[in-house]
C-alpha cells in the first residue's frame, strides 16, 4: 500500500476543482438573477462582485444609450452620484494627514471674503453635513462661479453649525474649494494626481460631456435621453475595475491613515452620512463600507463587507431606485439562502 502522502496531490486537485465548480455555479446563479432583472426592465448597467477575495462576476447588462445603438461594456464609465463626494472628503483628510489644515479650522481662515457665518463653520461641519449652509440653487446655478456668487451673498445660515444634519451639496462644494485653496491645484488636477494615480485608477474621467468616449449615457424608461448637466464641477466617473481599485485603496489605507479614516467615518448622529456614506471601523480596520449615489438618471452602489471579503458594485444609467434590492439579491445567492431571493 502506498503511503498516504502519495495521494495528497489528487485530493488537492479534487478539492480545488470542487471549489472552482462551486464558484462557477455562484457566478452562473448571479448572472441568471441579473439577466432576469434586466429582462424585467429592472436593471440596465454594470456589475462587479467579489466574494471571499475572489472576483466572481464582472459583466454588463443592457445598453449605453437611449437609442440602444451600443451595448454596454465593462469599460464604460458611469456617473456615481454622491459616491464621488468621497474624493473631496478623502482629499480633505489627506491634507489633514499632511498637517496642512485641521478639521477644527473655520472656513473664514481660508475664505475671509465670506460673511460672518464662515467664522462659525468648521471643516468637520462640512464633512458631516452640519454646516447650516443652504443648498445649491439648482434653478439658477449653471457654473461654479454662479454658486460662489450665491455663497458670497449668504448672510445667515439655516441653523447653528454642528446642531443639525442637513445633507446638501454646498458642503461638498466648499470642501472642493478648500482643497484648491490649500493645495494650489485645481480640484480635478488634485484628484488625478493625489488620489487617482496613487490608487492605481486608470480610466476615470472628471466632469465628462456628451463627446466623452466609453461613457454610459443616461436615459429613462421611455428611452428618453438626458443631457449631462452638472451645474457644479468635480464629479469623478468610474468604470468597474477603477471603482474596485478605489474601494481597495480606502480599505488598505493607501491614501489616508487609519486615524484620518476613522475621523472621516464618524457621523453627526446615528443614520446620518459622512463623506464616505456609511463607513464602519473596528480595531483600526474598515469592516463595512456602503455608499449609494444618484445623478441625472444614473445610480450607483458600493458595498464592502470585510467579514466575507466581499465587494458588490452596481452602476446603472437607467435608474430604477432599486440598487439596494439588487445587492441584497446578490448577497442572498452568495450566502446560499434561496428563500430570500424571491
Amino acid at each position: 500500500m502506498k503511503p498516504l502522502y502519495f495521494r495528497l496531490p489528487s485530493l488537492i486537485v479534487c478539492t480545488f476543482m470542487a471549489c472552482a465548480a462551486f464558484a462557477q455555479g455562484l457566478e452562473q446563479k448571479i448572472d441568471a438573477y441579473l439577466q432576469q432583472q434586466h429582462q424585467a426592465g429592472k436593471f440596465n448597467g454594470n456589475v462587479l462582485v467579489v466574494d471571499h477575495g475572489k472576483k466572481l462576476l464582472t459583466k454588463s447588462y443592457g445598453y449605453a444609450d437611449a437609442a440602444h445603438s451600443r451595448a454596454l461594456t465593462t469599460r464604460d464609465r458611469f456617473h456615481i452620484g454622491s459616491i464621488a463626494k468621497e474624493f473631496d472628503a478623502v482629499g480633505i483628510m489627506m491634507l489633514v494627514d499632511e498637517g496642512k489644515l485641521k478639521v477644527t479650522d473655520h472656513v473664514s481662515k481660508y475664505f475671509p471674503e465670506l460673511h460672518a457665518w464662515a467664522a462659525s463653520v468648521t471643516v468637520l461641519n462640512l464633512l458631516q453635513y452640519t454646516s447650516g449652509l443652504p443648498d445649491v440653487n439648482w434653478k439658477t446655478v449653471k457654473t461654479d462661479g454662479d454658486n460662489w456668487r450665491d455663497l458670497l451673498a449668504v448672510t445667515q445660515l439655516k441653523f447653528e453649525p454642528g446642531t443639525q444634519y442637513d445633507y446638501n451639496n454646498n458642503n461638498t462644494f466648499m470642501r472642493r474649494r478648500l482643497i484648491e485653496k490649500i493645495s494650489g491645484m485645481s480640484f480635478d488636477r488634485f484628484v488625478r494626481e493625489r488620489l487617482l494615480k496613487p490608487a492605481g485608477i486608470r480610466n476615470a474621467v472628471i466632469d465628462p460631456d456628451e463627446n466623452t468616449p466609453t461613457l454610459a449615457k443616461p436615459f429613462d424608461n421611455d428611452l428618453k435621453a438626458y443631457p449631462l448637466i452638472a451645474p457644479i464641477t468635480g464629479w469623478t466617473c468610474l468604470d468597474l475595475e477603477d471603482f474596485l481599485r478605489w474601494s481597495n485603496a480606502l480599505n488598505t489605507f493607501k491614501l489616508i491613515s487609519p486615524a484620518a479614516t476613522l475621523q472621516l467615518s464618524q457621523p453627526f448622529k446615528e443614520g446620518s452620512q459622512t463623506g464616505l456614506g456609511r463607513n464602519v471601523m473596528n480595531d483600526g480596520k474598515i469592516t463595512e463600507h456602503t455608499h449609494d449615489g444618484v445623478a441625472i438618471r444614473y445610480q450607483a452602489l458600493l458595498h464592502y463587507q470585510a467579514s466575507a471579503s466581499r465587494t458588490i458594485i452596481l452602476m446603472t444609467n437607467q435608474r430604477q431606485g432599486n440598487v439596494y434590492d439588487l445587492a441584497a439579491g446578490i448577497e442572498q445567492l452568495l450566502d446560499n439562502d434561496p428563500s430570500k431571493t424571491k
